[in-house]
């Protein structure tokens, strides 16, 4: 009989510890899968924020296109188990901005949503971290003032691009390690 308890116990003990080891191995997929979807974004904003330093519109909005493309088919813009409420607000909001970028008919109005854009996208950032280095920038003189996400410190305007091209400054530097954030 002992033999027979020690046995059922010993399973227990070994499908909870491979339970606990799948549940973990989950989790950092989950992690490494939304690193991946936050990466993808990041490098869609960046284009985009260049281009609009170059006063591109068109560029701009194919990078926005792609940008917006992630948002709609990435389950982690879709399904996020860990803070769905917060995470649904986070991605209403995300799809407004985008879709208001996309249908924008010149400039200054993809200008105005790509401001809705950064706001979501450095609330993001600041909230997951960042493998990368990035700095928040801000400029006091459009919109009563706004902020945006670059790899350089030096600042490059894309809320004036061309015709008030160094307009701002770098406030933060955001990133997973920093202590500066």
């Amino acid at each position: 009989m002992k033999s027979i308890l020690t046995l059922t116990l010993l399973s227990l003990i070994s499908f909870t510890a491979i339970a606990q080891h799948e549940d973990h191995a989950n989790h950092q997929q989950e992690q490494h899968q939304h690193a991946d979807h936050l990466e993808t974004l990041i490098l869609h904003y960046l284009e985009a924020k260049n281009a609009l330093v170059h006063d591109n519109f068109v560029s701009a909005k194919e990078h926005l296109q792609k940008f917006l493309e992630e948002v709609h088919s990435s389950g982690e813009m879709n399904e996020h188990k860990e803070h769905a409420e917060k995470h649904a607000d986070h991605h209403s909001e995300m799809l407004a901005a985008v879709q208001e970028a996309f249908d924008s008919e010149d400039i200054k109005a993809l200008r105005s949503a790509f401001k809705k854009i950064s706001g979501e996208l450095i609330t993001a950032v600041q909230n997951q971290g960042y493998e990368g280095k990035l700095f928040k920038q801000y400029c006091p003189m459009f919109e009563g003032g706004s902020s945006w996400l670059s790899t350089e410190e030096e600042v490059e305007n894309p809320f004036f691009g061309q015709a008030m091209h160094s307009c701002g400054d770098s406030s933060e530097l955001i990133n997973k390690d920093s202590d500066e954030s």
